[in-house]
């Protein structure tokens, strides 16, 4: 059953109002985010020799700046920093599930129960974790050959980790009603998208450390719209 079409103002006022709610999720999520992607990072940058190689004109920094960011630019075409960055982005797909918890606490929260701190690991859970992380694996390498059209390959496939989590829908099924939905709500879906990008990333503002609360807003800006556009949850 699809709900009426709201207007943005509700859509970004109730997304705000699961924020807030959900704030120590918010912390706890952004915890283990920046834990996890900072160490693996951190050990691969080592691991393929690129630190070494930064180290050795990492002075240019506080006397040439643009040399220092050319040499940079340069070291990151080599192969050992592309299979870095094909490490990370290994490790951001296994990570990716945790996300999907925030769906789950969400409706928690629409159903009058108390959300759990297990609850925001549900994406990790039985085959939802291979489900999800292959998901993010994809939409990674799609996202890189479909780059300059980032802004549109983002809302077109907004719905799918949501579809599969309420529905059980398969990749394919849950691309194509994903697609539906953004096609005819393209202007909400695009203003949302931009309005959640800026608050996410609006905790740098903060002394940074504001980051570990606003980075994961954009997944209740996700629920709110799958709430309103779609509406069909598995209870």
């Amino acid at each position: 059953m699809t709900t009426p079409k709201p207007e943005i103002g509700k859509i970004l006022t109730e997304a705000y109002e699961y924020w807030m709610k959900t704030l120590p999720f918010q912390f706890l999520f952004c915890v283990i985010y920046f834990a996890i992607t900072l160490f693996a990072g951190s050990y691969a940058f080592r691991y393929y020799g690129l630190f070494e190689e930064v180290q050795k004109f990492q002075g240019l920094i506080y006397t040439d700046g643009k040399a220092f960011f050319n040499r940079y630019g340069e070291l990151m075409q080599t192969d050992n920093a592309i299979l870095f960055l094909q490490v990370m982005i290994v490790v951001k797909a296994v990570i990716f599930p945790l996300n999907i918890g925030f769906l789950k606490i969400y409706r928690k929260l629409d159903l009058g129960e108390k959300p759990e701190t297990s609850d925001l690991f549900a994406g990790f859970q039985g085959s939802y974790f291979f489900v999800f992380v292959t998901y993010s694996l994809a939409w990674s390498l799609v996202n890189n050959f479909l780059s300059v059209f980032t802004l549109l390959w983002i809302p077109m496939a907004l719905f799918v980790p949501a579809l599969i989590f309420f529905k059980g829908f398969n990749y394919f099924q849950s691309f194509k009603i994903s697609v539906q939905t953004f096609q005819k709500n393209f202007v909400l879906l695009f203003i949302a998208m931009i309005v959640s990008i800026l608050f996410s990333y609006s905790g740098f503002i903060m002394f940074f450390f504001g980051i570990f609360i606003t980075f994961p807003f954009w997944n209740a800006m996700i629920y709110v719209l799958y709430k309103h556009l779609i509406g069909d949850f598995e209870e």
